[in-house]
């Protein structure tokens, strides 16, 4: 029994899935998640090695998970990805290369990150040299160290850390090989979202955006002067207002207020999180926006969205009305085998699932 464990440190909670990759279609033998202090995650770095190193450990024995064949995520500011254009060659010589010949892409010195890399495609320049289309992952050396020892201290021996990006990849698009459509997936994260634009179930364009469901939460405490748990109460009753529905200007009678947020206090916090949703959606659009323009890129088709930030309410539906695509939440059980866990314990995790699951697909 070939069982992976993919874990997920976020900055609300730490997440894992265990699954038996060795079955067709992949078994979930063990599913959890607990809650981890506020702050000792931000923006997808660890800042409190001790609070980490407490909730994995608090996760493996509440979950009962394997200890070994750990898969880690990463998704953070100290994470560099850049497509770059190389010439054609055989794996081996690529990984050989590789630091001469991205270099000049990565705006900190290679030998302090760990690189790897993803091929896309493979053309030939007008002047008829080969030349390979990949995908480069710079990972600060500091950073990873970190992550490594806080997961070591609870006993847990990690065999691979990979991008969480392409994690979701994996768990979104198996055997998805449609060539005539771009998608992107846009996981939403507390501190750290992720846009992946992927083509014939394949990542294409990697950006992480430190942002995520925190900044709408602060931006309440600050706006209203609330305490964060006032905040997040607030901001999952209102959230942001829906497609074709009417902004309620706090303060401005001429305005109604929409039933559902009847009191001046969430018509003002409406207001607020509308903003957010805007700088958001705008950094999201920007970076399809770029993809797109490269090349003959076929148009958007659909938006797949996850992880808890997604919950706002109306967010999804606003940001695929803004970009023009059809919205899907991301529904990687379906395609796996939940064995004997039950119908509550999935739907706990559900929005969150993608990336642990990816992770723990991951393939030696």
């Amino acid at each position: 029994m070939a069982v992976n464990v993919g874990l997920d440190i976020g900055a609300t909670g730490v997440r894992a899935v265990a699954l038996d990759v060795g079955k067709q279609p992949p078994v979930i033998r063990r599913i959890g998640q607990v809650d981890i202090d506020r702050g000792a995650v931000v923006a997808g770095e660890i800042v409190d090695p001790h609070a980490v190193t407490d909730a994995v450990s608090r996760l493996w024995k509440q979950a009962k998970l394997p200890k070994r064949r750990v898969v880690l995520g990463l998704a953070n500011q100290r994470v560099i990805v850049r497509q770059v254009d190389v010439p054609r060659m055989s794996e081996l010589e690529l990984v050989e290369a590789l630091p001469f010949q991205v270099q000049e892409y990565i705006p900190i010195p290679v030998e302090e990150t760990f690189l790897d890399f993803v091929p896309i495609e493979e053309f030939t320049t007008p002047d008829g040299e080969p030349m390979l289309s990949i995908l480069v992952v710079a990972a600060q050396r500091e950073m990873v160290d970190t992550l490594m020892s806080a997961v070591t201290a609870a006993g847990v021996i990690p065999v691979a850390i990979d991008l969480q990006s392409f994690g979701l990849i994996r768990a979104l698009f198996y055997g998805d090989f449609d060539l005539d459509t771009v998608t992107a997936v846009v996981d939403i994260g507390s501190g750290v979202s992720q846009v992946v634009l992927v083509r014939a179930g394949e990542p294409r364009f990697v950006r992480l955006l430190q942002m995520g469901g925190e900044d709408f939460t602060s931006s309440l405490v600050e706006g209203l002067d609330l305490t964060w748990d006032e905040a997040e109460e607030l901001k999952r009753q209102v959230g942001v207002t829906p497609v074709g529905g009417v902004v309620a200007a706090a303060g401005d009678p001429s305005i109604p207020v929409e039933e559902e947020h009847a009191s001046p206090l969430e018509a003002e916090a409406q207001v607020i999180l509308d903003r957010q949703a805007d700088r958001f959606i705008d950094e999201v659009r920007g970076s399809v926006n770029f993809y797109l323009s490269q090349g003959e890129e076929p148009d958007l088709a659909r938006i797949i969205v996850s992880g808890n930030g997604a919950r706002l309410p109306h967010l999804a539906n606003r940001l695929g009305d803004v970009l023009g695509a059809r919205i899907e939440p991301a529904r990687v059980i379906e395609g796996l085998n939940t064995g004997k866990l039950s119908e509550a314990e999935i739907s706990a995790m559900q929005p969150v699932i993608p990336v642990p699951v990816g992770l723990a697909l991951w393939e030696d």
